[in-house]
């Protein structure tokens, strides 16, 4: 706790105990990661009014790309729960929700009804991230960077949910730039499929029937 850890890889010169180094972000990453990193909290408040509050967080990877979410739950969900999770995590997503960071002392804010996961050890002050939109949507302890209202997100699209192990599942999506650009591959690979059928892609699937 309290300890901030970085990760590099020298690619030029030496660096020797002492020296100052001087750390740059690149903002567009920065803004992906952050898309990426207040996604997993709609998805997870999308999955417990969805499926049920038995859901909770087992596990996440946030990358500036791709998104990645474990969750409790007992069996596979299926194709139309999972459109109703995607549907309003959108939804919420269009309606620019605020995305507000405070600090609270961890109990109290359990008390408060936050949401902490992982198993991790918190220091007793806790960073907290609240999404809402007059009542409050989600709710947890978190130390990550956030964009400062859902609507920076841009949309979100699932890309698949499967079991990892017994009761824990994982969804991957994409968030922002990383989800428009899915659609148009997608786009892209059903009209060259359609060419390569001979037919139109709205009948592609007859087609191949």
């Amino acid at each position: 706790p309290g300890l901030i850890v970085q990760f590099g890889e020298v690619t030029e010169g030496t660096v020797r105990l002492g020296d100052t180094v001087s750390g740059y972000v690149h903002p567009v990453r920065r803004e992906d990661t952050a898309s990426n990193h207040t996604a997993p909290h709609l998805v997870h408040a999308a999955l417990r009014q969805v499926l049920g509050t038995h859901v909770r967080q087992a596990g996440s990877h946030v990358a500036p790309d791709r998104l990645r979410f474990d969750f409790t739950h007992p069996k596979a969900v299926d194709r139309d729960e999972m459109e109703l999770v995607q549907r309003l995590v959108n939804e919420k997503i269009r309606a620019n929700a605020r995305v507000q960071s405070t600090e609270d002392d961890y109990t109290h804010a359990i008390e408060r009804g936050a949401l902490a996961f992982f198993g991790d050890k918190y220091e007793q002050k806790v960073r907290l991230v609240e999404i809402a939109n007059g009542a409050t949507f989600s709710f947890e302890v978190c130390g990550g960077t956030h964009v400062k209202a859902t609507g920076e997100i841009g949309t979100v699209y699932v890309l698949t949910e499967q079991s990892i192990g017994s009761g824990i599942r994982r969804l991957e999506a994409v968030s922002g730039r990383a989800a428009e650009r899915t659609v148009w591959d997608r786009f892209g690979r059903e009209e060259r499929v359609a060419r390569a059928l001979e037919t139109s892609a709205a009948d592609v699937e007859e087609r191949v029937s």
